[in-house]
C-alpha cells in the first residue's frame, strides 16, 4: 500500500497521486467496514501535503491538495451521527456499573460478575456492563470524529491562511471551499 510521511512537499506529481491514491484506499476500507480510525488516518494523510505557496496563483497540485483535504472532511463529518447527545441519559457511560440487588448478597459498583451467586442477578450485571461498553465505544467514535472535524478544518485553514492575502491562489481556495461544502450540505439534507 502507499503511504506519505507527513509534512510532504506536494510538489510532486508522484506524491500527490501517492496521496490520493492512499486517501481513496482509507475511504473505500472505511465504507466496506466502518472502522473511523481509518478516517483519521486519511485526514492525516491529506493534511500532510503542504501548499507550495509559488506566486500568487493556486497550482494545480495546489488545488488537488485542497480538495483532497476537503473530501477527508466532508467523509468524516458525514460519519457522524448528528442526533448523538453524549448528555442524553441513554448514552451516559459509567466508570463502573452498579449490580443489581441480589437477594440480600453485598455487591459493589466495578465488581467481577463471577461473584454474583444469583444466576438471574449475574446475567442482568453482565449485560448491563456490556451495554455501558456498547455506550463506551459509540462515546468514543463521536468525540474521535468530532476532533478530527475539528482538526480537518484547522489543517484547511491554515493551508488557506499560507497563501497572501487578497491573493488570486486565496480567493480560488476560498471559492473551492465554499462550493464544495455548499454542494456537499445539500446532498446530506
Amino acid at each position: 500500500m502507499l503511504n506519505v510521511a507527513q509534512a510532504e512537499s506536494n510538489d510532486s506529481t508522484l506524491t500527490m497521486n501517492n496521496a490520493e491514491t492512499s486517501v481513496a484506499s482509507k475511504l473505500a476500507e472505511y465504507s466496506r467496514n466502518n472502522d473511523h480510525e481509518l478516517l483519521i488516518e486519511a485526514r492525516e494523510l491529506a493534511s500532510s501535503m503542504n501548499p507550495r505557496q509559488r506566486g500568487g496563483a493556486l497550482s494545480e497540485l495546489d488545488e488537488r491538495c485542497l480538495r483532497l483535504q476537503l473530501k477527508v472532511l466532508m467523509a468524516v463529518q458525514d460519519a457522524r451521527d448528528k442526533g448523538y447527545n453524549p448528555k442524553a441519559p441513554e448514552n451516559i457511560v459509567y466508570m463502573n456499573v452498579c449490580p443489581p440487588d441480589s437477594g440480600g448478597q453485598g455487591v459493589m459498583a466495578g465488581m467481577d460478575p463471577k461473584a454474583i451467586r444469583d444466576p438471574a442477578a449475574r446475567k442482568k450485571y453482565e449485560d448491563a456492563i456490556e451495554e455501558n461498553n456498547r455506550k463506551n465505544l459509540k462515546l468514543r467514535r463521536e468525540l474521535d470524529l468530532s476532533r478530527c472535524v475539528d482538526r480537518a478544518v484547522i489543517d484547511i485553514w491554515h493551508y488557506v491562511r499560507n497563501f497572501s492575502e487578497g491573493s488570486e491562489a486565496r480567493t480560488k481556495a476560498t471559492a473551492i471551499i465554499t462550493t464544495t461544502t455548499k454542494c456537499q450540505h445539500r446532498v446530506g439534507e
